[in-house]
């Protein structure tokens, strides 16, 4: 992560989700387009990760067995990054005018397992760690 975005990125957005196997090179697109359009807003950042791996590790249980992931699911997080709190609202009143945001929701929501989204939070960083 760059400097700058230590820096400024004072909370983000987290999301996991599952989606069948075969939707990945359709969601992967719909990401593109959800990574240009969140940016066009206002966003500081927004990354998409796949999980690479299902086994347990010292102990700690895997994140497919924790949402309930089948064999055909992939599991994806979505890291969306923000300044602090005004910065997701500035965000969200930015995008309410934009209908091209409708669709790009609809094709998501189409492409992912139903009720997959297992998982959202905003998370404020803390500067005392950090």
């Amino acid at each position: 992560m760059s400097e700058t975005l230590n820096k400024s990125a004072g909370q983000v957005a987290l999301f996991l989700y599952r989606a069948p196997k075969e939707n990945h090179d359709a969601l992967v697109k719909v990401n593109r387009h959800s990574h240009d359009f969140f940016m066009k807003h206002g966003i500081l950042k927004f990354e998409v990760y796949n999980l690479n791996t299902r086994e347990d590790m010292m102990g700690f249980v895997n994140l497919a067995k924790t949402i309930s992931a089948s064999d055909n699911e992939d599991v994806w997080m979505e890291i969306q990054y923000y300044r602090d709190a005004n910065h997701v609202q500035e965000f969200i009143k930015a995008i309410e005018g934009d209908k091209s945001g409708d669709e790009m929701y609809n094709e998501f929501m189409r492409l992912i397992t139903p009720g997959s989204i297992v998982t959202f939070g905003d998370f404020g960083k803390l500067e005392e760690i950090s």
